[in-house]
Order: C-alpha cells, then structure tokens, then sequence
C-alpha cells in the first residue's frame, strides 16, 4: 500500500486512518497497531519537519510492504529533504540531553522499530523501518 500526504501535520490523520485499516486486513495486533501508529508519527512528522520544512507542496510518501520477508513489515518514509544519518544524531539519554525537550524521535523508533534503511539521493531521503508484528 502506498499513500501519497501533504507535508502539513493535519495530514497525519490519513496515516493514522491508513495504520489501522492495513493492520486489521493483516490481522495486527491492536499492541502492535498502537506501536506501529506511534512510531510512524515520529518518522512522518519529522519528514514534514525537518525533510520537507512544512512546504505543503512537498510530497510526504509512506510506502507498507508487508511482504518485506517471513513475519516482517516495511515501511518506507519519502520527503524531498536531504536526509540525516540516524548513527550521527546525539542520544537523548545523555546527560547533556536529558532536560531537553525535543530530539527523542529516532531514539523512541529504535525502541520498537529497525532502522532497515535511511538514504538519500537526487530526488529526497527515504526512511525505512522494518517490524516483527504480532
């Protein structure tokens, strides 16, 4: 499945509605929907962030392949950003990090997600997660 959004963070609604209609025709566990939804919040509203800078011009694409290999899911974040190497940025558990207030996205998608790809060329950056659902 893939979904075409706007770079606007009322766009998220339609990834939400789309989380959950994908995971129930797959049979996802409302446990892993709820991670799935939290995590990919993070990776869309980042991309409209800090990829496509809140251009609503900006495509924000949001590719599902459930058919990545055995019991495991894809899923691929596209924005016309130049990207960020998720191994550079600084962990939020440090002590210079811990009073701060933002900065904890990537950290929190490691928590439940593998970061199976982050590349950018000509055209964007692309951001894949890989899961285990349940």
């Amino acid at each position: 499945m893939k979904l075409f959004l706007r770079s606007t963070v009322d766009d998220y609604e339609k990834l939400h509605d789309a989380i959950f209609l994908f995971g129930r025709f797959h049979g996802y566990s409302s446990g892993f929907l709820s991670t799935l939804d939290l995590t990919l919040k993070e990776a869309f509203l980042n991309a409209v962030r800090h990829g496509n800078h809140q251009n609503e011009m900006l495509p924000v694409t949001v590719t599902f392949d459930a058919s990545a290999g055995g019991n495991l899911l894809e899923v691929t974040l596209r924005d016309c950003g130049q990207g960020f190497d998720p191994d550079d940025l600084p962990d939020p558990t440090a002590p210079g990090g811990l009073h701060k207030t933002t900065g904890r996205g990537v950290h929190l998608i490691r928590s439940y997600a593998e970061i199976a790809d982050a590349r950018a060329d000509a055209s964007g950056f692309s951001f894949t997660l890989r899961y285990v659902p349940s």
